[in-house]
């Protein structure tokens, strides 16, 4: 195994599981399973409450995605560089609200506990000791993790990116931050960056 290399395993219950050697390293790999349509979908963490460290706090993680986009329509392709940012406040009484925007695109928001009202890209959001887990699912092909862990004072923290895939040729299907789809040939990205900060990064 190369150092920094990104491993993936199925579980006897066909949970797919991912092992970074060297996070710091990888900002996102993509896991590609044969008849495991997006199982990072399954591997969220069971229901914690977020950190009391947390509370008034935001989580912010960006990224870019390199990726050659196919228009299912026109059959036109395209290579596009993306810019995401997900950012997460937990408010004092346990609330997670979350946002996740798309270069000059726009943005989806979502409470916890809601759906996202756009579509664009549902969210579910998990705490698991000093680590937080979005898993969003595309609408077909499968989905993506975003993961960050805190040091022990929840004041910084790292993060990684991982979207899994489905097995067959098919690609990856997802809606658009203006509601229509495209299909996803290939997709990398480059180091994730992520800072922790004191009140509502939301609230702009």
């Amino acid at each position: 195994m190369l150092p920094g290399a990104l491993r993936c395993r199925l579980s006897g219950f066909g949970q797919l599981s991912i092992i970074l050697d060297r996070p710091e390293e990888i900002a996102m790999r993509i896991c590609i399973i044969p008849g495991v349509l997006a199982s990072l979908a399954a591997t969220v963490f069971a229901a914690e409450a977020a950190p009391e460290q947390l509370r008034g706090k935001s989580v912010v993680i960006s990224w870019t995605e390199q990726r050659l986009e196919r228009n299912p329509g026109t059959g036109q392709e395209q290579t596009k560089s993306l810019p995401f940012v997900f950012t997460a406040y937990v408010s004092s009484a346990d609330r997670v609200f979350n946002r996740l925007s798309v270069g000059r695109g726009g943005s989806s928001d979502q409470v916890g506990g809601s759906r996202d009202a756009t579509g664009f890209a549902p969210r579910a959001v998990a705490f698991s000791g000093q680590r937080i887990t979005a898993t969003n699912t595309f609408i077909s092909g499968g989905a993506r993790q975003i993961s960050a862990s805190f040091d022990a004072a929840f004041s910084s923290c790292s993060a990684t990116v991982v979207i899994g895939k489905g097995g067959g040729n098919k690609p990856i299907r997802q809606r658009t931050i203006a509601g229509g789809t495209v299909d996803v040939l290939s997709v990398n990205a480059g180091a994730a960056s992520c800072a922790v900060s004191q009140g509502n990064a939301l609230g702009n």
